[in-house]
């Protein structure tokens, strides 16, 4: 049964430590690559690092577009809070499967394999692959590989199984991070005039920034960009003058806005200030509409298996469709896993045993309707 199978799996990935860094991603793909390889999937390893790698698993026919099934296999540290369940333990506790990565995201990961698993026997010719990668927590980094060395098939659609409590989502809002510099003249702090006071440039910069930078280009579903000043430092010592202050800004944008326009609004915005800006993360928005044909496939197969329709809708965080969507020819992205996403990154972080199954059904849909 794929819903055994899926908990089964869901539990054996939580108990691998694969906190990243260092990741350890390739403990995972040597449980899941046989599973896979023993259905007919034809299996390819890409060495991340020591001891980690990314898994692309393949069925089917390799001329035409392929559904993609993505996950990733790295999870955030611990946290420095004590847990009530043991984070490696995988202990099953009134319906709920606790450990780290369980809703972020091995328990969507289980999900993907199980189904995948399942439909196998019944998919000939419809291509079908799973990536699952490395290094998705710092920059979706092991996606940035995958589309680096072109190793992935061409993409009819792209379903990532983040946590979203098994609701369709349309996308998610980019990530632009922003290292702002703002340089002076060193004095001593008993004759301030003879110095430049680089702190009360950045002071001024991050009252300007904050006053609406980024409102007026809202989307209907996405919203407003948004953006937090994130970072402040500056100065060596109480009694100088500073010489060098920054400023992290952290913005996060929508479709109706580029990170190019965005930069240079910032730059005109603060030239009274000379700053220099570095670039730290760029990662673009994510939006597929809901529309597309394919999309309204999707969404049906998961109105048949809840029972309710599903508004057009994104996330909340960045997820490594933002990277294969337009990596793969812009191709239509879903982010639709088990697990509430407010359970990433938490201490004793769960996901629902019923969402697991819940999840390999909506899978197993959607599967059925894509591959016929």
């Amino acid at each position: 049964m794929p819903h055994i199978l899926a908990l089964s799996l869901a539990r054996q990935l939580v108990r691998l430590n694969t906190v990243n860094p260092p990741g350890n991603e390739t403990d995972a793909v040597r449980i899941i690559a046989p599973l896979l390889q023993d259905a007919g999937f034809l299996i390819k390893e890409y060495e991340y690092g020591p001891n980690r790698s990314s898994l692309v698993a393949h069925k089917g026919r390799t001329d035409q577009a392929s559904i993609i099934l993505s996950g990733h296999l790295d999870t955030v540290p611990f946290g420095s809070q004590p847990w009530t369940m043991e984070p490696l333990d995988a202990l099953m506790v009134d319906g709920k499967l606790f450990g780290r990565g369980a809703a972020d995201m091995k328990g969507g990961v289980a999900v993907l394999v199980a189904a995948a698993l399942h439909a196998a026997s019944t998919i000939e010719d419809q291509p079908l692959t799973l990536v699952l990668t490395a290094g998705e927590e710092i920059g979706c980094a092991g996606a940035v590989q995958l589309i680096d060395l072109q190793v992935l098939p061409k993409a009819r659609c792209i379903l990532v199984a983040e946590p979203t409590g098994n609701l369709p989502r349309l996308g998610h809002k980019g990530v632009f991070w922003l290292k702002t510099l703002f340089h002076g003249k060193a004095a001593h702090a008993a004759f301030p005039e003879l110095g430049d006071n680089a702190l009360l440039k950045a002071a001024r910069a991050v009252v300007e920034v904050n006053e609406d930078f980024v409102q007026g280009r809202h989307h209907a579903v996405m919203g407003e960009a948004s953006l937090v000043t994130s970072r402040f430092f500056s100065g060596d010592n109480y009694n100088s003058v500073p010489d060098l202050a920054e400023v992290g800004i952290d913005i996060r944008s929508t479709v109706n806005w580029s990170h190019a326009e965005i930069l240079q609004k910032l730059q005109a915005l603060l030239a009274h200030l000379a700053p220099q800006f570095q670039v730290l993360f760029d990662l673009p928005p994510l939006w597929t509409p809901p529309e597309t044909p394919i999309i309204q496939e999707i969404f049906a197969a998961c109105n048949s298996v809840r029972g309710q329709t599903h508004p057009p809708a994104i996330v909340t965080f960045y997820t490594d469709g933002g990277v294969l969507g337009p990596g793969l020819g812009h191709a239509p992205v879903v982010v639709l896993g088990p697990g509430d996403s407010g359970m990433a990154h938490t201490v004793d972080e769960y996901v629902p045993v019923a969402d697991l199954t819940e999840g390999v059904d909506i899978y197993l849909e959607i599967l059925s309707q894509l591959c016929r």
